[in-house]
């Protein structure tokens, strides 16, 4: 058996080709069905191929296994940096990745061009507030209800600017805004004049983990489009996703 027969058979299998026979292998490959039945043995006996009870063949559970190993090999801000490097080049503004800590969210990583840099609480491993600014927002929107009273109810929430929503009412509402949209935005909520778009990050599990957002002055931000920022942020977090 050889490696690149093994693995034609293995690529065959797609998100929307999950199931195949043997005779459909046998046909895609052009090789006989006693190879494929050949082949298909070893595969099996070592967990990479299951077989059904009406004789179609599925990815094994094999490779579940090695795909936890690469996750735990793979850190989020090394798979992150250098979409967000791309993206802070494309719009001349900050990149920021937030992760959710208890009732609070922490910076991992920015990234910044430096003629465009702007001062903002964003900085790699600072904590913020949960419950201000886009990137927090993009987190607290996809948490359970209990983390919002929490935060209320511990007297976290405090007027950091003149726009912080500090109402309950109106954050819940701005928090199911954001989970309609897909999307967060603020204007100068923690950090004054700085206008900002933050999108969740979910893993495997549909979890929101992490959110990924670009910052910059008002001024600059109100002639950027959001469409053209909405669909790149998007396009990038989908490549993320793929491997949390």
């Amino acid at each position: 058996m050889t490696a690149n027969k093994v693995l034609n058979i293995l690529t065959l299998f797609t998100m929307d080709n999950r199931s195949m026979t043997v005779e459909e292998i046998s046909t895609e490959l052009g090789i006989p069905a006693s190879s494929v039945y050949r082949h298909i043995r070893v595969l099996k006996e070592y967990g990479y191929l299951i077989e059904d009870n009406y004789g179609n063949y599925k990815l094994g559970y094999k490779f579940l296994e090695l795909a936890n190993i690469v996750r735990a090999d793979i850190s989020l801000t090394s798979i992150a940096k250098s979409y967000m490097d791309e993206l802070t080049t494309r719009f001349r503004e900050t990149t920021i990745l937030n992760v959710i800590s208890g009732l609070n969210a922490v910076c991992l990583t920015t990234s910044v061009i430096d003629n465009a840099a702007i001062k903002v609480s964003s900085a790699e491993g600072k904590v913020m507030p949960l419950f201000g600014g886009a990137s927090a927002k993009a987190l607290l929107a996809y948490q359970d209800d209990k983390v919002i009273d929490k935060i209320f109810d511990n007297n976290l929430v405090n007027k950091i600017t003149e726009n912080t929503i500090t109402d309950k009412n109106k954050l819940i509402e701005d928090l199911l805004k954001i989970k309609r949209e897909g999307y967060a935005t603020s204007v100068g909520e923690l950090d004054e004049g700085v206008k900002a778009y933050g999108f969740p990050i979910k893993n495997s599990r549909g979890e929101v983990i992490a959110s990924l957002t670009i910052a910059g002055p008002e001024f600059r931000m109100k002639h950027r489009s959001e469409e053209d920022i909405v669909e790149a942020f998007k396009s990038v977090i989908k490549k993320i996703e793929v491997y949390l």
